[in-house]
């Protein structure tokens, strides 16, 4: 009883720090110290610090900032411009064009960051300034980007893979294999939205008669196929199983720095301070919250919360896709108070045995959490994406940028219903790759 009154005053705690808008690594470190003491007395914090570092010394986690890296020196050429090109060349002719242009111009940068807000960021600079000129629905432009940027969360290489990986031991390797086939779909049934609703409302993406010449496709290709290559070569390299996840993730700066250097000719110095400030920000903020979770999980461990909550479904007599819906549900009600990483980083060690006990694949697991945890970053009150895009388009009422978003909620909750009873979707791939 003492135990349970313990880790509710620590998730109270969480939540209050949370609503307070405290850093989500001081609300998450505060609460799991808090629990900790009051579960064990001060030697309960004694082995923390040891823990502490430990879980960053984990190997794979060598390879988020590394794919960082990879994304911050593409940014800073013109590559987010020619794939948006790119993407225009060969979808622009359809219904709703340079919405369909959008979400295939963040499924290739999002293959090459692994960031969503990166994605919003650079996409949205370029398509949402077109779409409003040529009088698209400003909640029609705004979704079909803020939506799409979450892509980034699934297609590899995705840092929410290697977070998963570090927590799980599930290969990160067969995680990136894991949630392509879910992303690519994810991003063909979006382009199909943007579509329908543009054929259905024309007068939320007005039709235009530009004429695009094949040579300027073409023309398109070839601008964007260093790029192309090295998203080849990087998941290549790991499917084939020639290099891990963390070394493929090294050979992907350094062909990012290749292709700015010789195709752009954008390695200038101040380039360079701004690539190398990005990542150490990015990277130090994202392992803070990974440490700081690991403290918060260490808590749960204690009381073995995963084994009490896995042995009372056990006694239920509900049906096993039952459980998962409400457990997934519960994930993306939560994500609308905490972002997506600290997130997966608290509710997997919970979460994984409980599905484990029912005959769930790990991978499997870790895909379709993220799939799921995707909503987070495009629902308020914490919807990142939703902000991101607000700086980009400032004079935009935030609750047009929403408004906008919405819809594609709908697309992400069918995706999980598919994944729950059809899981080779997940699965397929990284049995193949695998043999």
């Amino acid at each position: 009883m003492l135990d349970a009154l313990a880790v509710i005053t620590a998730v109270l705690v969480l939540f209050a720090l949370i609503y307070l808008r405290t850093p989500v690594f001081i609300a998450l470190g505060t609460s799991g110290l808090l629990g900790l003491l009051l579960l064990e007395g001060w030697r309960g914090l004694e082995q923390v610090p040891i823990a502490f570092v430990s879980q960053l010394e984990s190997y794979s986690l060598v390879a988020a900032p590394m794919y960082i890296l990879m994304g911050e020196i593409l940014a800073v050429g013109g590559l987010g411009r020619a794939i948006f090109r790119f993407a225009h060349a060969w979808l622009g002719k359809l219904p709703g064009g340079l919405g369909v242009t959008a979400v295939g111009s963040s499924t290739v940068f999002g293959a090459l960051s692994g960031l969503s807000l990166s994605a919003v960021t650079v996409v949205g600079r370029m398509a949402v300034p077109e779409m409003l000129a040529r009088g698209y629905r400003p909640s029609f432009a705004t979704g079909a980007v803020v939506a799409s940027g979450a892509l980034a969360m699934l297609i590899p290489p995705s840092l929410m893979f290697i977070l998963y990986s570090a927590i799980s031991g599930v290969s990160i390797g067969a995680l990136f294999a894991g949630g392509l086939v879910p992303g690519l779909l994810l991003a063909v049934l979006m382009a199909l939205f943007v579509v329908t609703l543009a054929v259905v409302k024309p007068e939320v993406a007005p039709r235009t008669d530009e004429a695009i010449t094949w040579p300027e496709r073409w023309k398109t290709v070839r601008d964007v196929a260093p790029a192309l290559l090295l998203i080849v070569i990087v998941l290549g390299s790991i499917y084939t199983g020639l290099a891990t996840a963390t070394e493929a993730a090294a050979l992907g700066a350094l062909g990012a720095i290749f292709i700015v250097a010789v195709f752009d000719r954008a390695l200038t110095w101040e380039n360079i301070r701004w690539i190398l400030v990005g990542t150490t920000k990015i990277s130090a903020g994202l392992l803070i919250i990974v440490g700081a979770a690991f403290v918060f999980s260490q808590m749960l461990v204690v009381v073995r919360a995963a084994e009490a909550i896995t042995g009372f479904i056990s006694g239920l007599a509900v049906p096993d896709p039952l459980v998962v819906f409400g457990l997934l549900i519960l994930v993306m009600a939560l994500g609308c108070l905490i972002d997506a990483a600290s997130l997966l980083l608290v509710v997997t060690p919970i979460l994984l045995p409980i599905f484990e006990a029912m005959g769930y694949d790990p991978l499997w697991v870790g895909v379709i959490l993220v799939v799921a945890l995707e909503t987070a970053v495009i629902t308020p009150p914490v919807g990142l994406n939703l902000y991101a895009m607000k700086s980009v388009v400032p004079e935009l009422d935030i609750g047009a940028i929403i408004r906008g978003a919405l819809p594609y909620l709908g697309i992400e909750a069918g995706l999980v219903v598919l994944m729950v009873f059809v899981p080779e979707i997940a699965t397929w791939f990284p049995s193949i790759t695998a043999g």
